[in-house]
């Protein structure tokens, strides 16, 4: 969350566009004199702009003026990181994608991953100043260390300190769902909600909400670690020998595994996803069996949290795509009576999106940190 009154207004202004002082100062709890103050270095360093007013010299009187973000007073690259690949992108202040690249990660050592950033970031950013980096990862991340990633198999890796001794510049290292979430809320399917949880499914799980604003990662940076919560007591099992697991259920990679393991047959996503829709068994049984465990996660989260949206994304929600009607009438059969009806949107994914959000992150950290001003 953003700490200082510069910070907060930064925020205001990257995420919602441009204002007047007088909004600014009602939804930041200020009045129109600190918002003057805290706006006119902004405004001299070239970091804001001025739309329209009736007096071009904002240090004179009270002019009706909106003022908004310049979207290339600076860059920042993100980077999504899974087992073998490396998405980058670098984006300017609204978002915009200025420029993106990818390579594969054949070595997942530590050193041998950072040696590879720092090629494809240095390649990205030749002609293009940037103010920071951000890297999605999926695992537990506090603090830009990587306590534990799965798919990289890291334990306790200084990751941020570690890039940014070789780079120079700041790094923010976040869990990539949490990372989604921020571009969710700037840029994406989020905005204008004050609330919304971001549900991904693909070859594992995993959520994360956002309130305010701002991520909530909990007190441990474990929220949103929802892949092995129990969904019947009886079912497949995931990897790691639980029954009935959400991830048993609806990850890629157990459904894949519940095939060849329960059914000897080996297929791949795409082909089961198919066979699926066609009718075909047991592919119709399991995937009706994935959306239903689904169902029940989203409408956990709806009736734990009350937020303004739900956001299904990950590869994998091109199985609720092609259920949707099933997946929709789930989710209605499961609503409290009560309760009103919360928006659920379905949306397809993209890598360069998960690496917005590491690049949102860097940029979140960089209103906090980079300008404070007052």
């Amino acid at each position: 969350m953003s700490k200082t009154k510069t910070a907060r207004m930064l925020h205001r202004l990257i995420v919602n566009g441009p204002a007047t002082r007088g909004q600014l100062g009602s939804e930041l709890s200020m009045s129109q004199a600190t918002a003057t103050r805290l706006l006119t270095p902004l405004l001299q360093m070239g970091a804001i702009q001025i739309l329209d007013g009736f007096n071009a010299d904002y240090t004179i009187g009270k002019p009706a003026y909106r003022v908004a973000i310049v979207p290339d007073f600076t860059a920042f690259v993100g980077v999504k990181i899974t087992g073998d690949t490396s998405y980058a992108v670098v984006v300017n202040l609204s978002g915009k994608v200025l420029d993106q690249d990818e390579v594969q990660i054949p070595d997942d050592s530590v050193d041998a991953v950072i040696a590879i950033l720092v090629l494809q970031i240095s390649r990205l950013t030749q002609h293009c100043p940037i103010s920071g980096v951000g890297i999605g990862v999926g695992g537990r991340v506090v603090d830009s260390r990587i306590v534990a990633s799965g798919i990289l198999e890291w334990n306790d890796v200084d990751f941020g300190d570690k890039l940014h001794e070789v780079l120079g510049i700041p790094v923010t290292v976040s869990n990539d769902v949490n990372a989604f979430a921020q571009a969710e809320a700037w840029w994406g399917a989020g905005r204008g909600c004050n609330s919304f949880v971001l549900l991904c499914i693909g070859s594992g799980l995993g959520a994360c909400m956002v309130q305010g604003g701002a991520v909530v990662s909990g007190e441990h940076g474990s929220a949103g670690m929802i892949g092995h919560q129990q969904i019947t007591a009886t079912g497949p099992r995931c990897e790691s020998g639980h029954v009935g697991c959400a991830r048993a259920y609806a990850s890629s990679t157990c459904i894949l595994q519940n095939l060849r393991e329960n059914h000897g047959i080996d297929e791949d996503y795409d082909t089961f996803i198919g066979r699926a829709a066609s009718g075909s068994q047991p592919e119709t049984m399991i995937a009706d069996d994935a959306v239903k465990a689904v169902a029940r996660l989203v409408r956990s989260a709806i009736a734990f949290i009350d937020p303004d949206a739900v956001i299904v994304s990950g590869d994998g929600v091109r199985l609720l795509e092609v259920f949707e009607d099933n997946f929709r009438r789930l989710l209605t059969q499961y609503r409290h009576w009560n309760s009103p009806p919360v928006e659920v949107k379905l949306q397809e994914m993209q890598f360069s999106f998960w690496a917005k959000g590491a690049a949102a992150a860097s940029m979140e950290q960089w209103t906090q940190s980079g300008l404070i001003l007052g």
